[in-house]
């Protein structure tokens, strides 16, 4: 038998000339324009329940509440990040692919091998690269992100991080709690969580956007972060700042440069905060120059949950979203509050 090496067959691909390649990585990186990441409750039989959770050698998520499931949507799904009515689904319906970890084809394409990787790295590293925007429940679509394999790829490939929630202090109070009604969470006092772990959401967050936004950004393509958290309670104003892990506060000490624009909506059913953060699409400073870090903070009045109000919670999801772009400065300067335009 013959036992002499055999010389690797050469890759014909790669003898294309180079402008056919990046035609061919053009079309293999056609990605979703939107991504939304979120969890839902089973609802039905506790034997399909448990069949959901378990059959196959499966096992719930960690840190999720009980009875939940990750979700990975291929589109802008408001349901996932809706207070007023948190997703369920059938436990007796087919498993669903959105809840594995969808394929990241631009991350697949980098590891392929050297001479791809240079390609894509020379000509697909601009904010053309990233068509993106990833939505987020707060706190288990954060938790899904940083915890479920494959899914932290998806950053590779965002030019825009979205995230919508509620934040739940540790010191919860029944008046608060009352706010929000039956259908939403229970406080963290009353949940429980899959694998009896309960997540460190201020850690997450923190990690998050430190990583994006700190002096060394992981991804510099992705040059925009919303948060939009409310704070339930007619006593959660305090909370907002006085609370190290608010996720306001946490957005606040995290950001290294760029400008951030604050929005406090205050109610008398509850407190609701928009942070937008943008800095400059190569998302690094020239040589020599210093970080830039500009703040405005403007306050406006909350209406919720009054007759022919908006349901309480329901400010959470943005109805101008999916597409749209923050130009609050110029408002104010106006006179005219927010003005959106589309993306």
């Amino acid at each position: 038998m013959d036992t002499s090496e055999h010389e690797a067959e050469p890759c014909h691909f790669l003898r294309l000339p180079t402008e056919l390649r990046l035609q061919i990585y053009a079309y293999a990186l056609h990605e979703h324009p939107y991504i939304t990441i979120g969890s839902a409750q089973l609802v039905g039989r506790h034997a399909d329940i448990v069949h959901k959770l378990y059959a196959d050698e499966r096992t719930p998520h960690p840190g999720l509440p009980d009875n939940s499931i990750p979700l990975l949507e291929p589109t802008y799904s408001p349901s996932l990040l809706s207070l007023t009515t948190p997703p369920t689904l059938s436990a007796s319906s087919p498993s669903s692919p959105t809840t594995a970890a969808p394929h990241i084809s631009l991350a697949s394409l980098h590891l392929l091998c050297r001479q791809t990787h240079h390609d894509l790295l020379t000509h697909f590293s601009g904010p053309e690269a990233h068509h993106t925007r990833l939505f987020l429940s707060y706190p288990n679509g954060l938790n899904i992100l940083r915890t479920l394999p494959g899914t932290s790829n998806l950053l590779a490939q965002t030019r825009s991080l979205h995230i919508a929630g509620a934040y739940r202090p540790h010191n919860f109070s029944a008046s608060r709690a009352a706010t929000l009604g039956s259908t939403t969470h229970p406080p963290f006092v009353d949940e429980h969580f899959h694998g009896g772990w309960s997540p460190n959401s201020a850690g997450q967050l923190s990690a998050l956007i430190a990583g994006l936004f700190g002096p060394k950004p992981t991804h510099p393509g992705l040059t925009k972060l919303e948060l939009r958290i409310y704070y339930p309670g007619s006593d959660s104003y305090s909370v907002v700042w006085g609370d190290d892990d608010s996720p306001t506060v946490i957005a606040l000490r995290n950001v290294f440069d760029g400008e951030i624009n604050v929005e406090v909506w205050r109610g008398q059913r509850g407190t609701g905060v928009y942070v937008n953060v943008t800095r400059d699409e190569a998302g690094q400073r020239k040589e020599g120059e210093r970080p830039k870090r500009v703040v405005s903070t403007v306050w406006r009045r909350l209406e919720e949950g009054g007759r022919g109000e908006p349901a309480v919670g329901t400010w959470v999801v943005d109805e101008r979203w999916p597409e749209c772009e923050y130009e609050g400065v110029r408002a104010v300067e106006l006179g005219e509050g927010v003005v959106v335009r589309e993306g």
